[in-house]
């Protein structure tokens, strides 16, 4: 089973690598596109639309991968049924589990290949991608935008926008009491890193209480040195989070009591479709077997970018109406690839 093993990756990873190679050219050139109203602002030229859309390739590649992975599959395996390759395996005594099993592990090594750049390379290459635009962007200004708002416990924290690589700017601290009421406001002129803590310069505090007015009290250290994770975390999008920096965010917004379903969805939708990649390799081999057996090569990219489509549309569309119809996160994000994963089994038992 070895070399039929190796022959199968071969067939189905090769016209996958084209697959994606065409899907991401065209992804490119619809982000480059979209940069083209940017051109011109600050310092942003064409070089630098260019950087930022080379820069994207690795999050287009883990959004195309499970369409692509089927598209190739279904490529790959259907040139082999069109020249009888197929029947000759299963002549020779290999059944269609068999065969399953060797496309489904085909799948898996796709699929840790793109859970690797997705966890390891995507987030970092679009975080860096966007902090380079808005820098070209503002040209010689300082940045400007709206300022990041952050909650530990009984205290809030505002944090302006970075001035410089170190320099987070005033940073401003509201103290609740037991009551819900305002019980502290604080102020320092900025917030440097230092080491594994955060330094707050020049920080004092008026806390407020039955007495009067005191002036002059310190914020506890550690309670900013729990922050120091959450603070470059709470000024970036989902997709520039690694998988474990995403899960600690959710982790933060559980334990302070504010909504953490939308990043749920998306820490859990990121494992479906690493899953999926593996499902959608398999879901190939009932489809070449069966109806698609004497079809042409257009035929099946048609089925499988329809399965593609409808794949990624179901998952936006239940993304959605979590908030709406009060959905859990987990079955929002796993329902597409469990799906899939059942159309493939019964597909698959068909064929025994």
């Amino acid at each position: 089973m070895a070399i039929l093993d190796r022959y199968l990756f071969n067939a189905i990873a090769g016209t996958t690598a084209l697959v994606i190679l065409v899907l991401l050219a065209l992804g490119s050139l619809i982000e480059f596109v979209g940069q083209l109203d940017e051109i011109g602002e600050g310092n942003y030229d064409m070089l630098a639309a260019l950087q930022f859309v080379a820069l994207k390739i690795p999050r287009l590649v883990t959004n195309l991968l499970p369409a692509s992975v089927l598209i190739g599959a279904l490529l790959g395996l259907g040139a082999l049924a069109s020249s009888s390759e197929l029947i000759v395996m299963r002549a020779a005594g290999v059944s269609a589990m068999q065969l399953a099993k060797a496309v489904g592990l085909t799948g898996i090594l796709i699929a840790v290949c793109g859970g690797i750049v997705s966890e390891f390379l995507a987030p970092q290459m679009d975080l860096y991608a966007r902090q380079m635009r808005a820098v070209a962007m503002s040209g010689d200004a300082d940045m400007a935008g709206t300022s990041a708002w952050l909650r530990d416990g009984d205290l809030i924290f505002n944090v302006r926008p970075p001035v410089d690589g170190a320099d987070q700017g005033g940073v401003f601290l509201f103290r609740m009491g037991k009551s819900g009421t305002l019980a502290g406001i604080g102020r320092g002129d900025s917030a440097q890193s230092d080491d594994a803590t955060w330094v707050l310069n020049n920080f004092r505090e008026s806390k407020f209480s039955i007495a009067g007015v005191k002036i002059g009290w310190e914020v506890e250290r550690e309670k900013v040195s729990q922050l120091s994770d959450l603070l470059a975390l709470t000024a970036v999008r989902d997709s520039s989070l690694a998988g474990r920096e995403l899960w600690s965010y959710i982790k933060y917004l559980q334990a302070n009591g504010l909504e953490s379903e939308r990043y749920e969805i998306v820490f859990w939708s990121r494992i479906a479709a690493v899953v999926g990649v593996a499902i959608m390799c398999v879901l190939a081999l009932p489809f070449v077997w069966g109806s698609l057996r004497s079809s042409g090569a257009g035929a099946r990219m048609i089925i499988g970018v329809l399965i593609g489509l409808g794949y990624f549309l179901l998952n936006k569309t239940l993304a959605d109406s979590a908030a709406v119809f009060d959905l859990q996160p987990f079955l929002v994000a796993w329902l597409p690839t469990a799906m899939l994963g059942g159309i493939a089994v019964i597909g698959l038992l068909r064929l025994r």
